[in-house]
């Protein structure tokens, strides 16, 4: 009786603490390759808050706004960059270099969530022909969504992103559900690691159902006209995102995220603003054109949770954010003044063949490259050793023919970062000694500023200031509004949320809590 009576008492502690936590639900919103400044450039074209709501600048005047968050990562793109947002962590503890790697072992190409075992699972079950499963388990760490899960807490964490890399990213290892695009199906899918093979959730499969009556139609976005819906072109429109917008509200009405006995975590990732980038370029008048779109969805979506959560926005934290950058686009760049180009790859890659056979003859066992990911070089270890040379040899050749290729900066070797501990000088010692981990090439070339990959017509590879800072706003009742000029880092973002939310930081998370 005694016992029985104890455990009643410490229930009903566990459920009014649980109560009294300062939010009913926490929103992140990460916009797809948002640069620093995009939120300075356009403020005067934002909505105006009314009604005790708005978008983007009801959040910045708000909340704490900090213009320039870094990422700090050596290449800046879309699976690190959310890797690192809800975990506090750097690729050399959670793994997450970059979007793809080689596997030396299964000599192929590694995409960051890449898992044979958990199919592609879309309304009608798991879907035939899909040779791609996902989940994080490429994902060497936890989110601060897994950190309220493994606290014991009842939250409910759901992530929703066109990219299946990046709901999965922000979701992290326990998020009760993670939801992307499909673009062979045109339907929101999960994988088999967050859904029974049998099917996606009822609303879910309901939301879908409303998308399959616009296959075969066209609408006009911006300064796209007549764009078919469920096409590549519409992928770089602002319907991506207020579709997402969309399930994201189907979310909340259906699972009541924000009407439960603790805090609820729901992540959204607008990645039509990537898809534009990379086509256009900052510059372009439609970069603003799906800004502005963006801002209107925000407040609108805002405006809609303010009615669905007990107590309205009070009772929400929000938090904005991007993943990364981008460089100017080549023609906004005068040739005579700054030097710029997109590297051909493929050329480049003939250039080091040849330089190699050239010093050492023609490689036994293959080509003296294994593999090439973003510039980061996999050489062939089995020519290396046949030609009695070393990886260190191969990279002091190279290092002594780099004025031959007039993009490139520096040079360097993974091993030597890793366990000689021999860094480059300055801040950019610091950079690679967190960026790199032993899924990285055995060789990493560094670009000069505004020289980047010509597999888009503006791409985002570097270290350089464009491609590494974010904007970070963090709004909510325990948040000063005030705009912040100092630097942050992205990875100070989880440790934060974690201290305001009574969590322990995620597991592999070494920021700081943003105090100020």
């Amino acid at each position: 009786m005694i016992f029985a009576l104890l455990f009643a008492l410490l229930s009903v502690n566990h459920s009014r603490a649980a109560s009294e936590t300062p939010y009913r639900l926490g929103v992140v919103i990460v916009v797809d390759q948002f640069r620093a400044d995009y939120l300075t450039r356009f403020k005067e074209q934002f909505v105006p808050t009314k009604n005790g709501v708005g978008g983007y600048r009801f959040l910045m005047e708000g909340g704490a706004y900090f213009k320039l968050a870094d990422h700090g990562l050596l290449q800046n793109m879309t699976c690190p960059g959310h890797a690192a947002i809800l975990s506090g962590a750097y690729p050399y503890r959670h793994g997450i270099g970059m979007n793809s790697w080689y596997d030396r072992a299964t000599k192929t190409e590694e995409y960051c969530v890449r898992d044979a075992s958990a199919k592609i699972v879309g309304s009608g079950g798991v879907l035939p022909g899909q040779n791609l499963g996902v989940s994080p388990k490429n994902f060497n760490a936890t989110t601060v969504g897994d950190e309220l899960k493994n606290n014991g807490r009842p939250s409910r964490v759901v992530s929703i992103a066109f990219k299946d890399r990046a709901a999965i990213m922000l979701g992290g290892k326990r998020a009760d559900i993670a939801l992307w695009m499909n673009d062979s199906t045109c339907e929101w899918v999960s994988s088999q690691y967050y859904v029974q093979s049998k099917g996606l959730p009822q609303w879910v499969i309901d939301h879908n159902k409303k998308i399959t009556p616009l296959k075969g139609k066209t609408f006009s976005s911006g300064t796209f006209k007549d764009i078919a819906y469920c096409s590549k072109e519409a992928d770089q429109t602002a319907w991506v995102s207020e579709d997402t917008f969309d399930l994201a509200l189907d979310a909340v009405k259906t699972l009541k995220l924000g009407q439960g006995n603790d805090v609820d975590l729901l992540t959204l990732s607008l990645s039509s603003h990537d898809y534009l980038g990379h086509h256009v370029g900052p510059n372009d008048d439609a970069m603003r054109g799906i800004t502005l779109a963006e801002d209107q969805l925000i407040s609108k979506f805002l405006g809609q949770l303010a009615t669905q959560v007990p107590g309205g926005l009070k009772n929400v934290f929000v938090v904005l954010t991007g993943d990364h950058g981008i460089p100017p686009s080549p023609e906004a760049l005068p040739d005579e003044k700054i030097p710029h180009a997109n590297i051909d790859e493929p050329h480049f890659r003939t250039w080091v063949e040849s330089t190699l056979t050239k010093e050492w003859g023609s490689p036994k066992g293959g080509k003296w490259i294994e593999d090439m990911a973003e510039f980061q070089i996999y050489l062939n270890q089995e020519a290396i050793l046949r030609a009695g040379t070393s990886v260190q040899k191969i990279g002091a050749l190279l290092r002594s023919h780099l004025g031959e290729q007039g993009f490139l900066d520096q040079l360097w070797i993974r091993d030597d970062i890793l366990f000689e501990g021999k860094l480059p000088q300055g801040e950019l010692g610091q950079i690679a000694s967190h960026s790199l981990n032993t899924r990285a090439g055995d060789l990493f070339l560094v670009f000069k500023p505004y020289f980047y990959s010509d597999s888009y017509k503006v791409n985002h590879m570097t270290h350089y200031s464009y491609d590494r800072y974010v904007p970070l706003v963090i709004w909510g009742k325990t948040f000063k509004p005030a705009i912040h000029p100092e630097i942050v880092r992205i990875i100070d973002l989880a440790p934060t949320l974690a201290s305001v939310l009574g969590l322990l930081p995620p597991s592999q998370s070494e920021g700081r809590v943003i105090s100020e």
